[in-house]
């Protein structure tokens, strides 16, 4: 099933000034949705789904906005990290390298500078 114009439209709904965005029907068989976009978009690309450039990290939000941050597989090695403001931290991946408590607590006083 090929995604119409209506569908596309439907998951670019307004309501009170706010985007709503809707839940790919694929979204609970990865594989299946993987099948699906790769044959019939010859690239994994839902064909809502916008490329966008990463923004600078010193650059001022816009109201209304909201910032998510996003970093993965730090593996205990955080001190270089030059943290942009953001909103929502999302964390995905291995945060330690051995998975021992000093790892951990290390990440969380990490997290707590932000």
């Amino acid at each position: 099933m090929a995604f119409a114009q209506s569908h596309i439209m439907a998951a670019r709904r307004h309501q009170h000034s706010r985007l709503i965005i809707e839940v790919d029907e694929y979204s609970s068989n990865p594989t299946q949705a993987f099948t699906f976009y790769n044959i019939n978009q010859g690239r994994f690309q839902p064909p809502h789904v916008q490329m966008v450039d990463p923004v600078p990290h010193d650059a001022p939000k816009p109201p209304g906005y909201t910032r998510f941050v996003c970093i993965s597989d730090t593996h205990s090695r955080t001190d270089p990290i030059q943290m942009p403001y953001g909103d929502v931290l999302i964390h995905a991946g291995d945060f330690t390298e051995l998975g021992l408590p000093s790892e951990v607590k290390k990440f969380n006083e990490w997290l707590g500078r932000y």
